[in-house]
């Protein structure tokens, strides 16, 4: 049975993760201080400092990120986010995977998960909307028109905390079923491709033996 090809190849630049990570901590926290600030509200006021601190550092990972979307290089920009053909396919894939609790197998990529990829970019145009309704509340401007900027953030709350729920989750779920490795790539930069070894012709006649001599080939004698 022919062997598999392990290879560990960097795939994630170093701002991306530095992105990645300071978006999921300021979040992260956010979320829960949100949560007490809404439903304690006697502990409002000791967490408003908190909550303020790590909207500044989500905002300023968000503008980061976006810049590198147009900016940036490699993984990080635009056109790995936005959907093809091939992607769409390999994101019905991933859902069928999901919906079968891995007993369909996962499909290979590169980069981005086909599924989520383009939801990133719905995240950060809530996240977006999130920190300018925030910052407008901070003013003490509650309302544009006839729209609440306070319905118009605890809405946000909800999406971002269901789609932060839902990645982790998924990030757990391919780090068991699949063999990508993905959360330690986004601490590394680097995931894990196998490449399986093509099968053995069943003629011998249609083997090319290749010769180590440059420009040099030959094809195995007739038995």
């Amino acid at each position: 049975m022919p062997e598999a090809e392990i290879r560990r190849l960097p795939v994630w630049g170093k701002a991306l993760r530095l992105c990645h990570w300071g978006l999921a901590l300021s979040v992260l926290v956010l979320l829960f201080s949100g949560w007490l600030i809404r439903w304690v509200p006697e502990r409002a006021q000791s967490l408003d400092e908190v909550h303020f601190t790590s909207a500044a550092l989500a905002i300023a990972a968000l503008l980061i990120r976006l810049w590198l979307l147009f900016a940036g290089k490699g993984t990080a920009t635009l056109n790995h986010l936005l959907p093809s053909r091939h992607s769409l396919g390999q994101a019905w894939a991933v859902l069928r995977s999901y919906l079968t609790l891995g007993k369909i197998r996962l499909p290979r990529w590169y980069a981005h998960n086909p599924l989520w990829a383009p939801l990133y970019l719905l995240l950060f145009l809530v996240l977006l909307i999130q920190a300018g309704s925030g910052l407008l509340l901070l003013n003490q401007i509650t309302l544009l028109g006839d729209l609440s900027l306070r319905q118009v953030h605890v809405n946000g709350y909800y999406l971002i905390a269901g789609f932060t729920l839902l990645h982790i989750l998924a990030s757990f779920f391919h780090d068991a079923k699949g063999d990508g490795s993905d959360i330690s790539a986004m601490v590394s930069g680097q995931r894990i491709f196998i490449i399986e070894a093509p099968e053995a012709h069943k003629s011998p006649q249609d083997n090319v033996v290749v010769s180590l001599d440059p420009g040099k080939f030959r094809k195995p004698e007739k038995p």
